[in-house]
């Protein structure tokens, strides 16, 4: 009997140990959005657009050719040069929450949804920094999203800028990995790789994104 009495103790004190060491680890959400994208040069905010595309689930972009001769990337409620103004809806603005666009003006910011014969309301964002290869914002994550998702979606997008011709993408993320989680902390970081065929400013090389 004080065999067993003793064994039961020592389990007991062993039991009040474990529980004594157990912490409970809280979760918290991010409620911001900080973006970094390095292109193999200088970015040209004049002669391109820079668009940061967001959403809840899978995206749906223009693809830069040849994948894509079709479409352009262009804004919603603009009267594109290739393509139906209608299929721009059906096939991609239906699956965007919301989008960065970097013009001459700076960055702004787009909120959807994107409805056909609606205007969209841009909302200043920031100015450019001095120029380089490297393009910085971030943005309150309810600017864009009304409930926002466990999982945020995102492509980067470069699109040359001609006057009165078309505004065909030239380099996106080519990758199945552009989400994050909205926990804060959570960073992704998608490489795209150099391509020498594009101009130095349209190149897409790396795109991080941080939830804080």
């Amino acid at each position: 009997m004080k065999i067993r009495f003793l064994i039961m103790m020592l389990m007991f004190g062993f039991l009040a140990t474990g529980c004594a060491k157990t912490v409970t680890q809280i979760v918290s959400f991010g409620e911001q959005m900080t973006v970094s994208v390095t292109l193999r040069g200088n970015a040209d905010n004049t002669a391109n657009r820079y668009f940061l595309i967001l959403g809840t689930s899978n995206l749906a972009v223009p693809l830069p050719p040849p994948d894509n001769i079709t479409y352009e990337l262009i804004e919603p409620g603009t009267d594109p040069i290739s393509g139906v103004a209608a299929d721009y809806y059906t096939n991609f603005y239906n699956t965007w929450a919301g989008y960065i666009i970097l013009d001459p003006g700076g960055y702004y910011l787009v909120k959807g949804p994107f409805v056909s014969g609606e205007a969209i309301t841009r909302e200043a964002l920031a100015n450019l920094d001095a120029v380089s290869n490297t393009l910085n914002f971030s943005f309150r994550l309810d600017r864009i999203f009304d409930a926002i998702p466990d999982q945020i979606y995102f492509d980067f997008v470069s699109v040359a800028w001609p006057d009165g011709a078309e505004k065909l993408p030239s380099d996106h993320l080519s990758s199945t990995n552009a989400y994050i989680s909205r926990f804060e902390g959570s960073i992704q970081t998608v490489d795209d790789g150099a391509d020498p065929s594009l101009p130095a400013s349209l190149d897409i090389e790396r795109c991080n994104v941080e939830i804080q």
